[in-house]
């Protein structure tokens, strides 16, 4: 018998460098290999599709899923055409997943193809350590087990929605956050009220897309204050914004139990006893590291607390010749970090010193309605730590591109050292926030100081002006005339 590579069952096979898991961490780690020459191998679970969590269930498709809504409602021209404006009056859940079918198939297509040109070889099944060098890979498909034996290896696994006990996931009322992408989920028709437990980036995010759809969202959190990690102006309009749409808030309030009713709709009993009602309940209650199997003691690899893998600033655990990256090994489990760790991982795997890994002018997005995003320290933080800061606001209201799109709800806020004008930290909320806080980054990340964005042209109109806004803002705060520069007024 023979596996899908056409290699027999219990044959062994061999390479240089063995990558577990396909997401952003092991495509990363992977095409580093392959394109430096070196014999690569790729380990995915899923049958006969590479990508992980991220392409498959996770970031590509609820963020196709946000666009699509987006779309269809017609967002970004309320504001202009007025609120009963929509693309399309009467919205159903085919015509989301259709939109989100052909970008997965096309990013699929993308993926498979930078694999074939780095050489990157694929197989698939599960993998498990039976000594420090070699995995046994079971593909549950074709019943195949075969043994690679690799020199070095990345683990990039990722995770799984964490499942309390108590809670019975049916898939059909009871979801989680996975939610419809999941291939267990029977989900037929976009749900009229849809109760979200946990608060957090992934709930978040869900809980402002169904609401925008016209869906009567109750959102859930034990915690009496929410995405801690914003700054308090851009969470204050962001909560307001998803208040405005229809998302009720129960915060301070775990839950008792989770169930679904005999006539088919699911419960949410607070911990104070309040009961909660409607057609579908998403818990998201984090994510848990895919560790179990990969029978980790049997390769020297330690875990944490958590567990995560242990790593150091290299990405290696515990064994010298494995390398871990992405969600495996904790927080911030974003795509993008977790891309770049895999980056890294991959290039010390080459015996390469990575030194340009600065993970303090990392951006962070949520992909909520609206969306917000944000670098460097909050205002919050510089307050606790007693560091002096000014700081300059844009309102979208205050810029013609965002009154050009529809997007007049939003905000771009500028933190900066008051002595030399360093920045020290860029927050946005509103439409294209993801997207805008790169030109802040970039100036970051290069010692840039506030009076960048007034002696520099932008083309206009263009967000862009916003940062130009919040600049002369802040500036004006501290009696700078705008024409001068930090080193006329004794700046460093």
């Amino acid at each position: 018998m023979m596996d899908s590579n056409g290699t027999k069952n219990g044959e062994i096979i061999y390479c240089e460098v063995a990558v577990v898991g396909s997401g952003p961490a092991g495509q990363r780690a992977a095409m580093e290999c392959g394109r430096e020459g070196r014999d690569t191998v790729i380990i995915d679970r899923r049958n006969l599709k590479v990508g992980g969590v991220s392409l498959h269930v996770g970031t590509i498709p609820s963020k196709t899923l946000r666009e699509a809504v987006l779309h269809l409602i017609g967002y970004r021209h309320k504001h202009l055409y007025g609120d009963k404006y929509q693309v399309r009056q009467h919205i159903c859940l085919k015509d989301l997943t259709e939109r989100v079918e052909l970008t997965l198939k096309r990013e699929l297509a993308v993926l498979e193809s930078q694999f074939m040109a780095a050489g990157v070889k694929v197989r698939y099944g599960e993998a498990r350590f039976v000594d420090p060098h070699t995995v046994e890979i079971h593909n549950r498909m074709d019943k195949s087990r075969i043994l690679l034996k690799a020199d070095q290896f990345v683990l990039a696994p990722g995770t799984v929605p964490r499942h309390p006990e108590d809670i019975d996931f049916d898939y059909e009322t009871i979801f989680d956050s996975n939610f419809v992408f999941s291939h267990k989920s029977h989900i037929s028709e976009l749900p009229k009220s849809l109760i979200v437990v946990g608060a957090g980036v992934i709930g978040t995010e869900y809980a402002a897309m169904f609401a925008a759809l016209g869906c009567r969202v109750t959102l859930v959190d034990r915690h009496d204050h929410i995405l801690p990690y914003l700054d308090g102006d851009i969470k204050r309009l962001l909560l307001s914004e998803m208040e405005k749409m229809g998302v009720s808030m129960v915060l301070g309030r775990g839950y008792r139990s989770i169930r679904r009713l005999e006539n088919g709709k699911g419960m949410v009993e607070t911990d104070t006893g309040k009961k909660l009602t409607a057609d579908a309940v998403l818990v998201s209650l984090g994510r848990v590291p895919c560790v179990e199997r990969l029978n980790l003691p049997a390769a020297g690899v330690d875990l944490g607390k958590r567990p995560v893998i242990k790593v150091d600033e290299n990405f290696r655990t515990t064994a010298p010749h494995i390398f871990a990256a992405g969600d495996v090994i904790g927080p911030p489990a974003l795509a993008s970090t977790s891309a770049e760790q895999g980056r890294i991982a991959g290039r010390n795997v080459l015996g390469y010193t990575v030194r340009d890994h600065r993970p303090e002018l990392f951006p962070f997005a949520i992909y909520s309605i609206p969306e917000a995003s944000l670098i460097g320290s909050t205002e919050e933080q510089l307050v606790r730590k007693a560091i002096p800061f000014v700081k300059g606001v844009a309102r979208y209201r205050e810029v013609s591109k965002a009154t050009i799109k529809g997007g007049s709800v939003g905000m771009l806020k500028l933190l900066f050292s008051p002595d030399d004008w360093k920045l020290l930290g860029i927050h946005v909320v509103g439409d294209q926030a993801a997207e805008l806080i790169h030109i802040g980054q970039a100036v970051m990340s290069l010692g840039g100081r506030a009076d960048y964005f007034v002696h520099n042209v932008f083309n206009y109109p263009t967000w862009a002006e916003a940062y130009r806004v919040a600049a002369l803002d802040g500036l004006s705060r501290l009696n700078v005339p705008s024409h001068l520069d930090g080193n006329e007024m004794g700046g460093a």
